[in-house]
This record gives C-alpha cells, sequence and structure tokens, in this order.
C-alpha cells in the first residue's frame, strides 16, 4: 500500500497532466507454481486413499487396498500445479478479477482469496471452496467501486491452497498482477 500511495505522490508532484490509462486491449497473465505441502489424511481417507511413510521417511498417497511396498509413480515431488491471478480494468472505476489453479488430480476442497491493493486502500475477495472433479478451477469477480490510480491483485503464497482427494495439500506460490483503474 506505501507504494501504491509513493506511486500516486510521485505522480501528482511531477506531473500536472492527467495520468493515462492503461490500453484497454492489454492484458497480462501471470502464474506461479503451486508447491506441494503434505497430505491431508482425513481428506485423502474420505476418498478412499491412505498416506503411507516410506522407510526414509518420505510421504505418499496410495489407494486404500494397495499392496504394502508399493509406491505410487505419481508421488508429487513440491509441484502440484499452478496458480494465477488476472486482474483487468474495466473502466468506470471497476475490475475484473480472475483467479484459480491447476492441479494434478481432483480438489476435494480449497482455501483462495484475492487480496486488491488500489490507491483508495485494500479490499479482500474471499472465494468458498467446493469440489472439482478435473483438477482445473477458475474463479471471477466483478469489483466496483474502486479509487482511479495503479492497483494490483495478489494470492498470498502458503495461505491459499488446494486440497486434492488423495489427501494432497497444495499451496499457492503467490502470483501478482497490476493493472491501472480508470
Amino acid at each position: 500500500m506505501a507504494a501504491l500511495a509513493a506511486m500516486v505522490s510521485t505522480a501528482a508532484v511531477t506531473s500536472a497532466a492527467p495520468a493515462p490509462s492503461a490500453p484497454k486491449d492489454v492484458s497480462t497473465v501471470v502464474e506461479t507454481p503451486l508447491r506441494f505441502g503434505g497430505y491431508d489424511a482425513a481428506v485423502a481417507a474420505a476418498n478412499g486413499y491412505e498416506i503411507r511413510t516410506t522407510p526414509d521417511g518420505a510421504q505418499y498417497s496410495v489407494k486404500k487396498g494397495t499392496l504394502t511396498g508399493v509406491i505410487a509413480q505419481d508421488v508429487v515431488n513440491g509441484n502440484c500445479g499452478s496458480s494465477w491471478v488476472w486482474l483487468t480494468a474495466q473502466g468506470n472505476r471497476s475490475v475484473i478479477i480472475d483467479t484459480g489453479f491447476r492441479v494434478r488430480d481432483a480438489v476435494a476442497t480449497f482455501s483462495w482469496t484475492v487480496t486488491l491493493d488500489d490507491s483508495g486502500g485494500t479490499t479482500k475477495h474471499d472465494f468458498p471452496g467446493f469440489y472439482d472433479a478435473d483438477g482445473l478451477v477458475e474463479l471471477k469477480r466483478f469489483v466496483p467501486g474502486l479509487t482511479v490510480g495503479p492497483a494490483a491483485a495478489s494470492v498470498t503464497p502458503f495461505a491459499n491452497f488446494a486440497i486434492l482427494v488423495d489427501g494432497a495439500v497444495c499451496f499457492s506460490g503467490g502470483p501478482t498482477d497490476p493493472d491501472y483503474i480508470y
């Protein structure tokens, strides 16, 4: 927020002309990786999986009834997908927030919040979790009544996550997208 205030203050001091608006046909796509953060054993069990541990301490998820000693080939090694946030100014002091994630398996639930900083302050936009069978969750929101000037939308890393049906917990890498509200 201080950076936004500094940009606005600097613009006011160095130029008497109104700030130009961003081109309407330009969009920025910012994606960052989701990071694997462990397993939720209760979610895994509720969906027919169990969490096992190798002799060296690494955990992995398998369907219940899988023979002991058989390790799945698709063990997550720190990256379970990608997350994104796109901020697109719409004119009339409004924006569209487009956010979400793509993961390797069906989603049991998730917790997702976008922080929007504009020249008028900071707002949080929560998106309720739900089951998603294909692992692609796309969330959009129209936000009116903002303040003209620079803005940025962000998904806080490690505070936003998806829990997959096999119990894997995938955390957002923290994408951010700036735009200019007009």
